[in-house]
């Protein structure tokens, strides 16, 4: 290998190496900021009173809760929402202000166990998105400040959630601005 690519190769390892969370390469640290993400045209429709096990999907969510038990856990009121043309066509343009629309009925309560949850973020009223655990998000829906690694003037806001569900477990919990 000549020197050159020698050189560039050495620069492009040590700059992906440079990448990632607080934690090193690949990794998220608390706090980090994180991409905003992604909204489906719809989410996933919410089955009748009753029914238990959430299919895989994305689900529209707003958190009420935390358990604290053994198993700790979040809890969730599940709606579906339609956004964007999708929300326009299929229910008026007065039922989508801001781009989005919830469809209130049927709605259903579900919890998920901290323990599943890989991905979460949060974000606040300047719309910055942020990547915290499910133990920093119970935390903050219990009432409690967030913790040292949140940026200056950070505080949790009642914004609601994009769940993933897989395998019947909640996995990804996003949290959307929403004017």
């Amino acid at each position: 290998m000549n020197a050159r690519l020698l050189a560039a190769v050495v620069s492009a390892v040590l700059a992906l190496s440079g990448c990632g969370g607080k934690d090193g390469p690949g990794k998220v640290g608390l706090y980090d900021r994180a991409p905003v993400p992604a909204v489906p045209d719809r989410t996933q429709a919410i089955g009748p009173a009753g029914s238990a096990l959430l299919s895989d999907g994305t689900y529209w969510a707003e958190l009420i809760g935390v358990n604290d038990s053994s198993a700790p856990s979040l809890t969730f009121e599940l709606t579906q929402a339609l956004f964007a043309q999708t929300c326009i066509d299929e229910l008026g343009a007065d039922e989508c202000t801001n781009d989005y629309g919830v469809i209130a009925e049927p709605h259903q309560s579900t919890s998920g166990s901290q323990a599943d949850l890989v991905s979460v973020t949060v974000v606040g009223e300047n719309q910055q998105n942020l990547a915290i655990t499910a133990a920093e998000l119970a935390s903050l829906i219990a009432g409690n400040a967030p913790g040292t690694a949140a940026p200056e003037g950070y505080a949790y806001v009642e914004f609601p959630f994009l769940l993933t569900v897989q395998g019947g477990k909640i996995v990804e919990a996003h949290q959307i601005w929403v004017p």
